[in-house]
């Protein structure tokens, strides 16, 4: 497996974040799935509600932003399903207990409404899906209580729920054709593949004095990061429309820019410009090689509105149900230290691998001092998350 693909580790912030004390912010949305009719199925509703996790809040923040959107939660589950079985999978599930929360939810919305409609549950299948390096054994010890927890609840009405674990790259097909009715990924779409080609001329790194494309790249470098993306993105979308019935739905949220131009010359992204800086502090204090950070680039890719949209009606499977945009601005005490803890998380397994694991304590203390000095200076320090609701078209 290609060494930059371990980046997927960042498919949806795991265990590593809450191991350093993080806070994690959960932003709850309820999904209402209408299914359409077809020669296979004839489904008349599924509700699904999943949960989008980014970086560290506190648990007391995550209280109030799931009390925040309950009542739009409850409103929207005025229906039954009559699917006899709901397939879910969440893709870049990571090894976390919010891993499981996602599917928790998921379930206690749908039993919930059958009960009041008087029907008989329908049976969950549930697919956890990351990389083999993903901690799968940690993941899975928390099945057995999530079970029990479920079947203590719902017991009376014959309650089944199924787990497995799909240990492979999202970029490519999962699962047999129309098996699915629901799919999740959160805080995974952003990272790429593997880092584009064509960074190098004749051996040489034109992305010298960064670590991803930025607004001092060469507009080649943003050509080649878009052109991955492209690529990337429409494999995910192919796979998933063929794993998915139709009607079935899709939502995904992940970090963005909220400039339409890529070329354009502001840095949308201050966590990982904070990373390069600390980086070249290094190269200037003589702790790493110049070259060494010049040859270094992310497979991080952030999307704006218009070119997910653009890439969706390309593939041509789906439709667009809702997108939206948010902006996170952290402008408190403590955010620099919370981030940069994140950002290690997310990170650590490549800058391991190309600088070596000797440095990373430090990088990342620097790291945070750099995110002190532009939050004392007054300087951004947020990022933009982009979420979309697809729905799979009858139409192909």
């Amino acid at each position: 497996m290609d060494m930059v693909r371990i980046f997927h580790m960042a498919q949806g912030l795991g265990e590593t974040s809450y191991a350093h004390n993080s806070r994690l912010q959960v932003v709850t949305v309820l999904y209402l799935c209408n299914y359409f009719e077809s020669s296979t199925y004839s489904i008349s509703f599924l509700i699904c509600l999943f949960f989008l996790m980014l970086y560290p809040f506190s648990q007391m923040f995550q209280k109030e932003v799931i009390e925040s959107v309950m009542d739009m939660t409850l409103s929207s589950a005025m229906e039954a399903c009559a699917a006899e079985t709901v397939s879910i999978a969440d893709l870049g599930c990571s090894s976390g207990r919010n891993t499981l929360s996602v599917v928790e939810n998921v379930i206690r919305a749908v039993c919930e409404r059958r009960r009041e409609a008087t029907r008989q549950l329908p049976e969950f299948m549930v697919f956890l899906n990351d990389l083999p390096s993903n901690d799968f054994n940690a993941l899975f010890s928390l099945v057995p209580e999530f079970v029990q927890k479920l079947r203590a609840e719902h017991d009376a009405d014959g309650i089944f729920v199924s787990v497995a674990g799909v240990p492979e790259s999202f970029y490519g097909r999962l699962f047999p054709s129309s098996s699915l009715h629901f799919i999740t990924s959160f805080a995974s779409l952003h990272w790429l593949s593997q880092v584009p080609a064509g960074l190098l001329n004749k051996g040489d790194p034109i992305n010298k004095g960064n670590i991803y494309t930025s607004p001092t790249s060469p507009p080649s470098v943003a050509t080649r990061y878009f052109e991955q993306f492209q690529e990337d993105f429409n494999i995910f979308l192919r796979s998933r429309s063929q794993e998915l019935v139709v009607g079935g739905r899709m939502v995904l949220s992940m970090l963005g820019r909220r400039s339409h131009d890529i070329h354009k010359k502001i840095n949308e992204f201050p966590l990982f410009e904070a990373l390069r800086k600390s980086l070249y502090i290094f190269v200037s204090q003589k702790l790493v090689a110049k070259e060494k950070v010049d040859s270094f680039n992310f497979p991080l890719y952030t999307p704006s509105t218009q070119e997910l949209e653009d890439q969706v009606y390309r593939e041509g499977s789906f439709t667009i149900d809702s997108m939206k945009q948010d902006y996170h601005d952290w402008m408190f005490e403590n955010a620099p230290k919370m981030l940069s803890k994140t950002c290690k998380a997310a990170t650590e397994s490549l800058i391991c691998h190309h600088f070596g694991e000797e440095i990373v304590e430090s990088l990342f203390q620097t790291h945070t001092q750099v995110l002190y000095e532009r939050l004392v200076a007054g300087e951004d320090i947020g990022w933009c998350q982009i979420t979309v609701a697809l729905c799979k078209s009858t139409t192909r």
